[in-house]
């Protein structure tokens, strides 16, 4: 395989990845805005926890890229 093709793979599989990271920060921000509702602290803690996970995620994809 060449470099040409390596690069573009890797390129495509960062932005895969970063799409899945997208959605579930998209599903985790609705989870934590029904935890708020429900009053559920510990589950919005855990929720922000999770948050800061796939943001750090996130950023790292950035930094490949």
């Amino acid at each position: 395989m060449s470099l040409d093709q390596t690069q573009y793979f890797y390129t495509v599989e960062l932005t895969a990845l970063q799409q899945h990271l997208n959605h579930s920060m998209d599903r985790v921000v609705r989870m934590r805005d029904k935890a708020i509702k429900r009053n559920d602290v510990k589950a919005a803690d855990q929720i922000n926890r999770l948050q800061r996970v796939i943001d750090v995620a996130q950023q790292r994809i950035v930094r490949l890229k």
